[in-house]
């Protein structure tokens, strides 16, 4: 008979204390992998609404921009030679030139400092989802004294849609430039500095504003496959040369990286925690069988098997049970997350998650790596727990063996 069938044979033979081991083995992946698919949403939130209204997939600035962001660094090659190369690239989903500048914006009750952001009403909607985000009146036109803007700034600044507010700001001259505009719209994002500090408008009137004339700051960029995007950034770098910066979002934003890395960090440190508690549980229960069949080790070495034999018929018992485990609790941590994919609503907690660009509603999210890194660190840690008790009974003498109660 085969060492793995009678590792699973030993395993099933004490049904009780195999279901302990087996249900704590469960428990406790269900409720890892559960915590990271929840903590990962809030993650891959952060970055799905950095990407969705700013950042975009790429990033194309004048050449300095990004170290010093000042009004002057227009794109050199003009707006019309990059347009025309994006449209002939096959892995542009589609792209949004913008202007950029820091303003005052008032009404007749309150000021307040803004973030002030030219974008085309036509090409803005295929890159992000301002316009989606919308909650009452119209999008920006493509032309026209118009302003989009967060509820949150409306209400500190006291207006509504409909009502004028002044626009302040300097231009690339240096002088001091304003106009007046109607509020078009409102709308509300899962980002609180989003929606209590910026303010959209027109690109025509943000260039004609700030004295840009086709100048633009910055052209984001949707791209088809985010997989690509290495690929599409050199592409296009080599295509546009030296003039430019061509950024993915990850090198726009290191600090969205960071968090994800230092996610993955904290996964290692959850699962190296939960299975080394397992393995100690696993050795326990192995010392325990040994014990228990220490007369039966005896007969099978003292027919013939060898002691290589008896540490693969203990780790295979092991194994054995942490898989079966690990089965189980896979098994209840997927229909958790299938049972969540409608989200958690958290809407009681919104002001504290706006903060860091999560929304109100929780989707846990799966990687793959949350399945793989649980069986790797599982079947090293069964196999670590297994070694001593495996060492035990291989060293066992025949005949002391035999002679046991």
């Amino acid at each position: 008979m085969s060492v793995w069938r009678l590792s699973w044979r030993n395993a099933w033979r004490n049904l009780r204390r195999t279901g302990v081991v087996v249900t704590a083995v469960a428990v406790g992946i269900a409720g890892c992998v559960l915590t990271m698919a929840l903590n990962f949403g809030f993650v891959a939130q952060m970055v799905d609404t950095a990407i969705s209204t700013e950042l975009g997939d790429l990033q194309i600035h004048a050449t300095g921009y990004t170290d010093d962001p000042a009004l002057e660094r227009v794109i050199p090659l003009g707006t019309e030679a990059v347009a025309a190369l994006l449209a002939s690239e096959p892995d542009v989903a589609g792209f949004a030139p913008r202007v950029l500048a820091q303003g005052l914006v008032n009404s007749p009750r309150a000021s307040v400092g803004v973030r002030v952001i030219g974008v085309d009403p036509a090409r803005e909607p295929g890159v992000t989802q301002i316009r989606d985000l919308r909650t009452r009146g119209e999008w920006l036109p493509a032309a026209g004294r118009r302003v989009f803007v967060g509820e949150a700034l409306a209400r500190r600044l006291q207006v509504d849609v409909g009502d004028k507010v002044v626009l302040s700001a300097q231009d690339r001259a240096g002088d001091l430039t304003g106009q007046a505009y109607r509020v078009a719209g409102l709308f509300r994002s899962a980002s609180r500095g989003l929606d209590q500090g910026t303010l959209f408008l027109p690109l025509s009137e943000g260039q004609s504003l700030l004295g840009l004339g086709d100048g633009v700051n910055e052209v984001l960029i949707s791209a088809r496959d985010r997989e690509r995007l290495p690929r599409l950034r050199d592409a296009l770098a080599q295509s546009l040369g030296d003039p430019v910066d061509v950024q993915t979002w990850q090198e726009a934003q290191p600090l969205l990286v960071y968090m994800i890395e230092s996610f993955d960090a904290q996964a290692w440190i959850v699962y190296a925690a939960v299975f080394v508690a397992m393995a100690f549980g696993i050795a326990n229960v192995l010392l325990m069988a040994v014990h228990e069949r220490t007369r039966e080790i005896g007969m099978l070495r003292a027919v013939g098997m060898s002691r290589r034999r008896v540490v693969g018929l203990v780790v295979g018992e092991s194994l054995v049970v942490t898989f079966g485990g690990l089965l189980v609790g896979f098994g209840l941590a997927l229909l958790c997350v299938w049972s969540l994919r409608a989200g958690i609503d958290l809407s009681a907690f919104a002001e504290g998650l706006n903060a860091y660009g999560i929304g109100t509603r929780l989707v846990p999210v799966l990687r793959p790596s949350d399945v793989w890194i649980p069986l790797v660190v599982g079947a090293v840690a069964s196999f670590l727990a297994s070694l001593w008790p495996a060492w035990r009974a291989a060293r066992l003498d025949p005949a002391d063996a035999l002679r046991r109660l």
